[in-house]
């Protein structure tokens, strides 16, 4: 049996945002010299079962892998209680990564059963972890975590995906073609399509928009609320959009970088004042001109991207700003040294290996 240095899990399965950012975390490790492993989530086969299914699935990894530090991504009854089992018999020490505040999407009992299954775990976490300074205060007073127990463990890019390519011309006249694009330009909007979504509102605003331009958008990525968005789409008449479904992400590379303006917008909720944005730090990894708005952590970006106010008109408005017009002043190029230099999976995995030295 080989021997791992820290074995990461998942608590959402594959294809959400969780999973990524262990998968990311994985990766980086790696390339800085630890002996990292991350298990592999299944498929979503639904909210409930998904969690009965990957607990005994996560039980029998922390039995059957040898390994010094375990660590789960999102703070979930799932994950969190065979690795609390595995501290209590073998003193493995592990860590909770805690990057949102899921309970805060969802609203009645769904929200007090979400909130309640993930409060008692962290505390009992040798490290608590976490991507937004904002979260910290919160951490400590939701979970009672002490303060010496945290780290800020941020929200990175992989810049081994999310590199400039090169050869993409002949993506984007066959994407054009087969859309049937002459001189449109491109908008895209890239997430997991799930509850955190804030495409709803989008899509209610931008419908008159791409009606009265020649703009088209492209909606890129899958998630369990897919199906919802293009029946919404539908309702609304909107009928210069594309959306992708899921795509690995080489493969969203490629719709970003054939795109002229990629889109980020986050509904003035307290939960999104908790976010790290990972689709801005990955279209500014492109080189990519973004219009966001400025809640939350998203003020942070300002000086480069094409900043709007909160409030969704506002948005659509400079969307066509800068669309129309063509702006480009080339902040976005000061926009990827700040996230190469910042948010560079690379450099964080190694800041995280020196923490995890008095572990190992």
């Amino acid at each position: 049996m080989t021997k791992s240095d820290i074995l990461i899990f998942s608590s959402l399965p594959k294809n959400s945002g969780c999973f990524l950012r262990a998968r990311y975390l994985t990766h980086s490790l790696k390339k800085n010299g630890l002996k990292a492993k991350m298990i592999i989530p299944s498929e979503s086969v639904g909210f409930l079962l998904d969690f009965i299914l990957s607990f005994f699935k996560n039980l029998a990894a922390v039995f059957t892998h040898d390994f010094k530090v375990g660590m789960a991504i999102k703070p979930y009854p799932n994950t969190l209680i065979p690795l609390l089992i595995k501290k209590m018999l073998f003193h493995t020490r592990i860590i909770v990564d805690i990057d949102d505040i899921d309970f805060g999407y969802r609203k009645g009992m769904i929200n007090h059963i979400s909130r309640l299954i993930q409060k008692p775990f962290p505390r009992f976490f040798d490290t608590v972890t976490f991507h937004n300074p904002a979260l910290k205060k919160f951490i400590t007073r939701e979970y009672r975590v002490k303060k010496n127990k945290l780290y800020s463990l941020l929200q990175g890019v992989d810049f081994d995906v999310y590199r400039i390519k090169r050869s993409i011309r002949t993506f984007k006249i066959r994407l054009k073609r087969r859309l049937s694009l002459s001189r449109a330009k491109i908008m895209i909007y890239t997430a997991h399509l799930n509850i955190a979504s804030d495409l709803d509102i989008i899509l209610q605003n931008i419908a008159p928009l791409l009606e009265k331009r020649d703009y088209f958008l492209i909606v890129a990525g899958g998630g369990p609320l897919l199906s919802f968005f293009k029946d919404l789409s539908f309702r609304l008449n909107i009928k210069k959009i594309f959306f992708t479904g899921y795509q690995a992400p080489e493969e969203i590379v490629k719709y970003v970088l054939a795109s002229d303006l990629a889109i980020v917008y986050y509904k003035k909720k307290e939960v999104n004042f908790y976010r790290s944005s990972m689709k801005l730090r990955e279209y500014l990894a492109l080189c990519k001109r973004v219009v966001s708005n400025d809640i939350g952590e998203l003020k942070n970006f300002r000086r480069f991207v094409y900043q709007s106010a909160s409030d969704i008109g506002s948005f659509i408005k400079r969307i066509d700003h800068v669309l129309g017009k063509n702006i480009s002043d080339g902040r976005e190029k000061n926009g990827y040294w700040f996230v190469k230099k910042n948010y560079d999976w690379l450099t964080i995995g190694k800041g995280f290996k020196q923490a995890l030295s008095q572990f190992l």
